[in-house]
């Protein structure tokens, strides 16, 4: 059908999403099935997000009928017919339960996607028995208090304590994954690639690479890294940064709590937390979230990621709401540019009183800037609790746009005895030396911290210095809350 709309022959977003998957006999990305039921005249919407309504439709209908839908989700965010016999990603999973749609969140000991891409290859054609076995003898290698044993030492202990083909298999993981992966720290990685079947067990007993384990290696943001990321929560982790914009840890842990108690078995704080913590940093590793200090954003990759997979949830994700996120984050980019400039362009003295403002907001006590003339390199005073002590730490503002070089921090610490400091910190809107850098915490001197321009505005922007926060409140769509309600009326 083609042409302009006609009312007469106009179909339900339901109906004309049937009919578009029917005509094109293979499954669809929601966006796809919504632009070609519009520009053949089967729909219309006044709404400016077309796409998302028609996804939460489908979602709606998949939720409340079950298996008695006529549509099945393939991978988040593509739908098929299920009179085509393919499988939904529900059934596709780990453990192929009834329940498997609500059942997420499996693998504890969450891995590193990098890690388990060089993992892969070498489990690949080996004995189940010998990997399970490595395992089983490192677990027996717990050493005694007074020998508790290195474990960040590879090249020591695998020499020392392991023998025969538990030896060669340890020495293959740290050897073929150029000494990134430690042998002792592959449970969770073991784990995942048999849950999700990266790997599966020949008759001979052998560990052999899948169609998806090999989808996993090839494509980091593929059809089986968007199944895997949806099931074990990553998608919700990645929607939580996207709403929030930036947030600490425990600001994830309200919305993470709910998630969990929907859709695992995961209840107690510690593995709440320990769960978060896994995913959060195995996510950062891909460049999907950002971390500054202790606050997390997301990236430019990691909305266009939640765009591709129609995101966590079937149908909390729109594409307004998406580009709305982006737009913040082009913004938040360009006052980070303006605070630079203003920064470069300061008088020192009102640096040094900036510098006073944030250590203040900081919780620092007695806060003290110092007078201009003999300063002995020293610009900002201030007290810190440490625990139960009180210390004494100096701090030198360097508004300049060269690096930092060694001789500064030298004389810096070489001024501490002169206030009855302990530590010192350099603030500086440029950055520093290599030699800076590896003399900063020498051992046996006294501890420097080093600040560089794009942390101090990441503290700025954290303390709320020279930034001003406006809240701004979009309306979601819970299509979950209309399953329901005709369930309800249903029964």
């Amino acid at each position: 059908m083609t042409g302009k709309f006609d009312a007469a022959t106009s179909l339900s977003f339901i109906d004309a999403s049937a009919k578009i998957l029917d005509l094109n006999g293979s499954p669809l990305h929601y966006r796809d099935i919504t632009q070609q039921a519009l520009s053949q005249g089967l729909i219309q919407s006044e709404g400016k997000t077309p796409e998302a309504t028609l996804n939460a439709v489908i979602c709606v209908d998949i939720k409340q009928k079950g298996i008695h839908s006529r549509f099945v989700r393939v991978r988040p965010g593509i739908f098929g017919l299920r009179s085509w016999g393919i499988e939904s990603a529900a059934l596709d999973s780990p453990l192929n339960t009834a329940d498997a749609e609500n059942r997420r969140v499996r693998i504890p000991h969450f891995p590193s996607y990098a890690e388990l891409r060089l993992l892969l290859p070498i489990w690949n054609g080996r004995l189940r028995s010998q990997i399970t076995g490595l395992r089983s003898t490192i677990e027996t290698l717990r050493g005694s208090p007074q020998e508790p044993g290195d474990w960040t030492k590879p090249d020591l202990w695998i020499v020392e304590r392991l023998q025969g083909k538990d030896r060669e298999l340890a020495e293959a993981i740290w050897q073929k994954t150029a000494e990134k992966v430690n042998p002792r720290h592959v449970y969770g990685h073991w784990l995942f690639a048999c849950a999700y079947k990266l790997l599966v067990e020949d008759s001979d007993g052998q560990m052999k690479l899948t169609d998806r384990g090999r989808d996993f290696i090839d494509r980091p943001l593929g059809d089986t890294v968007a199944l895997v990321d949806e099931q074990e929560g990553v998608l919700k982790i990645l929607t939580i940064a996207a709403e929030k914009g930036t947030g600490r840890r425990s600001d994830f842990i309200p919305e993470w709590t709910d998630y969990l108690t929907r859709y695992s078995r995961y209840g107690t704080d510690i593995t709440i937390k320990d769960t978060l913590s896994r995913r959060l940093h195995s996510i950062l590793e891909r460049g999907l979230l950002t971390k500054a200090g202790a606050i997390y954003g997301i990236t430019d990759e990691g909305l266009a990621y939640l765009r591709q997979t129609g995101g966590d949830e079937p149908a909390d994700s729109s594409i307004e709401l998406q580009e709305i996120l982006q737009l913040v984050n082009q913004q938040k980019a360009s006052v980070r540019v303006s605070m630079q400039e203003l920064l470069s362009t300061m008088e020192p003295i009102a640096f040094e009183h900036l510098i006073g403002q944030l250590l203040e907001a900081m919780n620092y006590q007695n806060v003290a800037v110092t007078a201009p003339s003999n300063d002995k390199g020293v610009d900002v005073v201030a007290d810190i609790e440490l625990g139960i002590t009180s210390v004494r730490e100096v701090v030198q503002a360097k508004r300049q746009k060269s690096n930092v070089q060694r001789t500064v921090l030298d004389a810096l610490r070489g001024s501490l005895y002169r206030f009855q400091a302990v530590r010192g910190t350099i603030i500086t809107t440029a950055g520093f030396s290599k030699g800076a850098m590896q003399a900063a915490f020498e051992a046996g001197a006294p501890p420097i911290t080093l600040i560089d321009g794009s942390k101090l505005i990441d503290l700025l922007i954290e303390y709320g210095i020279g930034v001003r926060t406006r809240s701004v409140e979009v309306l979601e769509l819970d299509a979950d809350a209309f399953a329901q309600t005709e369930e309800g009326e249903d029964s």
